[in-house]
């Protein structure tokens, strides 16, 4: 009675059928058709038109005719799907680059669950998602998603629904693909895959191996993305620069009166010694990415098949750019300049940095610095004139990931009562990570302004003995490397060298690793004793044990246990009550290692009541023991096949996702975020709550499916109803609410109210929004949630036009709703209820469009196949547009609606070859502005502008 669900392609035209999402199958398409599938979303095999849920299946045919889009490209396609990371960089998302995910409904990736032939797959390392990116590409068959909740079926996780990654099942021979894209401003990106398959009469064999590899695309290659600061204050802007702004007075440094001004300013930086950092990161960033892929099918016996597949996959993002030097948040104590040290660094009148610059002040700049001055706020040490250890421009940061994956089982079939199927597997899967930031060590940076910087400074004499000097100033800056603007006031003799620069630069790295061990077992068969009408009851249930581990391991400097102070890296024995670490912006982390363990069980029924009506009944229940406990969920399925062209369907249940580890575990990790009170990025710290309870959600899906031969369609309308959704706390909250008015007008500093909320905020200084340092924050169950929409798809076959046929097909997502609760944060209201369906919230619920879709027209003639794909993305309103970030300029506060064309020509040649050509947004369409970094949003749009592709795959 098992059908395995290892199962041959030809299941997904089916169901494509079924659905209305593909036209007719290719003549070179490798499958053969099966009578019964495990569809994703069940494990009872069935016919593909008895489906009673929204399953999307994307085939490998549809693939093909798409212009063989990557996988990043054919998730973020989907209209269902929105927020997708991959596709080029998100600025600010610290370990986003090169890795992919799949966000159903804009829920969040981590709602997502995200299986390989039907077993999990374990989070990306750091994260609390699936890396897409590590799915060997050219092994991949099929892709099933399932737009509904499933935490029924597979438990934990699959809140939004389910996306199935199934391999390639009946490919015999070497298959050899190649694919180019010329991106204008690139060298391009280009892949390459193998893929050998043997079918014998008992077993088969398929083996894969892929490479693909994407060149930079600098932000200076696209006009968009770098603005004036008129045009988009945030768009990559800094009052923090260098060159900067300085602090004085005639005692010392004892205390500060009066500020003075870098001279070279004005001269080499934006309008008001504004610094515009983004011209030093890239669009897209330097990828390459492995894959390796086996796997093996065998009959032990005529009733028991043996399955084992193994992967490994990795990606490297060997130079990661950013802004030359990030601004201080951490400052050196008096114990490394003998002065009664305020938050800054302190510069000695001997630095032949501010030597230099004394000749370029007036007689009283020069006489109130006579004593050195001290860096203000409005700094960092290395800025417009790029960063010279690593090339001269941008600050080169690292990501490597590699993961390993087993999984093995056996199937069959049992003798008695009637013929039981089983399936008995296990799973292993092991994913790593080494990241690598490079930041300033505060303890070094300020004995380099002293005079005694270098690895093999000897002696007590500034600048002799091996001992160098940092210059903070623009006296050693001699152009803009972005725009090539030169310094008058650059002398040469103060530029600082290569070596200084090794010296104050460390290092903020980390090992990270997530691993999951799953063992399932499921039974299923049939009751012939209980016959509704129309056939037995059909059954399947099983149990799985779990269990899923993450560590991190950060070096020296990084690891708080060792480095916890900000003078730790040149006095190893400093102690401190405020543990932030030896970086300038980043805190110091702790190690960690955690684990926990599931257990599930799980039954599922079809009862088919008549020829025309079918129910599914499924129910699952998992024990995470501990503070999160023990959920059970059920759901109901029934289809009704109304007429023979009117069917309808609806399910409804309960999902679940437990809280990770790293959320419940007292550890803190340390995030860049733009903080418009402050004019700048700030850091926060988020830290886990051992006190998260598991999210919960109700799902409903209510849907008709028409079926006119040649015309095919469906509509459902979908819902998701969350009680204390699992988030982390709005940082941007916290501070909105000390400062409502942003850097001006009245704030809430030493309100007795808000104290609790203030004490979030450590400050350099006073209670100001200039003043903003660290922010901390918290994962909590957050304020319940509300969303649902409607899902459209129909296909249409024209025949015999012209000698062939024409396809016609579109798939929209409508959102009805996105409400979020009223939010509190230390009994205060931070945020109303809001509706967030067509805005883009930043720093918060994301990119929201209202509407989402495609549609193609495609003519199919003989080993011909031309497709020309329309793609929407609504409009949508910045929800920031009450407050201070819009109030003098509303540049930005609407961003358009984004509206491509691609198309596609797929030609079967002789020899077994078939080549592939695309223009992917054929009319240059510009992402639409958004008040970012970027100037756009990444999210929803693309900055790649029209891009030419061309595939080649061989048979043997």
């Amino acid at each position: 009675m098992l059908h395995s669900r290892y199962l041959a392609g030809a299941s997904s035209l089916a169901l494509l059928a079924v659905l209305g999402l593909a036209g007719p199958a290719s003549a070179q398409d490798d499958t053969t058709a099966v009578e019964e599938v495990v569809v994703t979303g069940s494990f009872i095999a069935g016919s593909p038109e008895n489906a009673a849920l929204p399953v999307n299946v994307i085939g490998q045919d549809e693939m093909q005719k798409q212009g063989s889009p990557t996988t990043v490209d054919l998730l973020k396609s989907i209209p269902a799907v929105s927020g997708v990371l991959g596709e080029a960089n998100q600025y600010a998302a610290a370990q986003s680059t090169g890795v992919g995910n799949v966000n159903l409904r804009g829920l969040g990736a981590e709602r997502t669950l995200v299986l390989m032939n039907g077993r999990r797959m374990s989070i990306s390392p750091g994260a609390i998602y699936v890396d897409t990116n590590m799915i060997p590409t050219a092994a991949i068959g099929r892709v099933e998603v399932l737009k509904d909740g499933a935490a029924a079926t597979y438990g934990s996780d699959a809140v939004a629904g389910v996306v199935n990654f199934i391999t390639r099942k009946n490919l015999n021979g070497l298959e050899v693909s190649g694919n180019y894209s010329y991106i204008d401003g690139t060298d391009g990106d280009y892949t390459l895959s193998a893929a050998y398959g043997w079918q014998g009469e008992n077993a088969d064999i398929l083996l894969t191996a892929g490479y693909r590899k994407r060149t930079p695309l600098p932000v200076t290659e696209r006009d968009f993305a770098m603005r004036s600061l008129a045009e988009n204050p945030q768009g990559g802007w800094s009052s923090f620069g260098n060159p900067g702004t300085y602090l004085t007075s005639s005692n010392g440094g004892v205390t500060y009166t009066s500020a003075l001004q870098d001279p070279g300013c004005a001269t080499i930086t934006g309008p008001g010694c504004q610094f515009q950092f983004i011209g030093f990161n890239n669009l897209i960033e330097e990828e390459e990415h492995w894959q390796l892929y086996g796997e093996i099918n065998f009959d032990l016996t005529e009733k028991t098949k043996f399955h084992a597949e193994v992967l490994y996959a990795a990606h490297d993002v060997p130079q990661e750019h950013s802004s030359p030097s990030y601004p201080p948040n951490n400052f050196p104590t008096s114990a490394l300049t003998g002065k009664v040290q305020g938050n800054g660094f302190f510069i000695p009148v001997s630095n032949p940095g501010l030597q230099a610059m004394l000749g370029q002040m007036t007689p009283a700049q020069a006489a109130a610095a006579a004593n050195g001055l001290f860096t203000s706020i409005a700094w960092r040490p290395i800025g417009v004139g790029g960063n010279d250890l690593f090339g001269g421009g941008a600050k080169h940061d690292r990501r490597y990931f590699e993961t390993y994956r087993l999984s093995a089982g056996l199937n069959g079939e049992f003798d008695f009562a009637g013929g039981i199927g089983w399936d008995a597997a296990v799973t292993y899967m092991d994913s790593n990570s080494d990241v690598a930031t490079s930041d300033i060590l505060v303890g070094k940076l300020q004995r380099a302004m002293m005079g005694f910087g270098g690895a093999n400074c000897q002696g007590t004499t500034a600048g002799a003995n091996g001992c160098l000097w940092f210059n903070p100033f623009s006296t050693g800056v001699e152009s803009n490397v972005i725009d090539g603007r030169t310094n008058p006031g650059y002398v040469a003799s103060t530029a600082n060298s290569r070596e200084v620069l090794d010296y104050i630069f460390g290092e903020y790295g980390y090992k990270q690793r997530s691993r999951m061990f799953t063992a399932d077992l499921v039974f299923n068969g049939e009751v012939g004793s209980v016959d509704f009408g129309a056939g037995p009851l059909a059954w399947a249930a099983g149990a799985q044990y779990r269990w899923s581990g993450v560590e991190r391991q950060n070096n020296d400097d990084t690891n708080i246990a060792v480095s916890p102070c900000a003078d730790s890296s040149v006095n190893p024995g400093a102690t401190c009550v405020a543990q932030n670490g030896p970086f300038s912006f980043f805190g110091a982390l702790a190690d960690y290692d955690l684990d926990y363990s599931v257990g599930a069980a799980f039954v599922e029924a079809q009862m088919p009541f008549t020829d025309s009506l079918t129910g599914t009944l499924a129910i699952r229940y998992e024990d995470y023991g501990g503070n999160i406990g023990a959920t059970t969920n059920p759901k109901v399925a029934l289809k009704w096949q109304a007429t023979d062209w009117l069917a309808f369907r609806v399910s409804a249940g309960s999902t679940f996702r437990a809280p990770p580890q790293t959320q419940i575990a007292p550890t803190a990790t340390t995030n860049l975020s733009y903080t418009t009170a402050a004019g700048g990025y700030r850091a926060y710290d988020l830290w886990g709550n051992p006190n998260l309870e598991p999210e919960k959600a109700k799902t409903l899906n209510l849907g008709a499916l028409f079926d006119f031969g040649d015309f095919r369609a469906s509509v459902d309308y979908w819902s998701f109803d969350f009680e204390g959704p699992i988030r982390s706390e709005s940082g941007s909250q916290i501070v909105n609410a000390i400062f409502p008015n942003g850097a001006a007008g009245a704030n809430n500093c030493g309100n007795p109210t808000f104290a609790a909320l203030q004490n979030r905020i450590s400050f350099n200084g006073a209670c100001s929004a200039a003043n903003i340092n660290r922010v901390r924050h918290y994962f909590v169950n957050g304020p319940d949630v509300k969303t649902s929409g409607v899902d459209f798809s129909a296909n249409y076959t024209a025949r015999d036009v012209f000698g062939g046929d024409m396809n016609f097909g579109a798939d929209v997502t409508y959102v009805i709703e996105y409400v979020v609760a009223q939010n509190t944060i230390e009994g205060i209201v931070t945020a109303k209820e809001t509706d967030y369906v067509g805005t883009m919230d930043y720093l918060g619920y994301g990119s929201q469009p209202q509407w989402k879709g495609s549609a193609f027209a495609e003519y199919n003639r003989g080993d011909h196949n031309l497709r020309w794909t329309v793609r929407y993305v609504d409009n949508m309103v910045d929800t920031r547009g009450g407050s201070s970030t819009f109030a003098t300029n509303q540049n930005g506060r609407k961003i358009d609606a984004f509206i491509t064309h691609d198309l596609a020509y797929r030609v079967f040649l002789p020899w077994d070859t078939t080549l592939t050509a695309s223009v992917i947004n054929v009319l240059d369409e510009e992402p639409p502005f958004a008040r970012l970094d970027l100037s756009y949003d990444p999210f929803t749009a693309n900055p790649l502008g029209r891009y030419y592709k061309l595939g080649v795959t061989k048979k043997f």
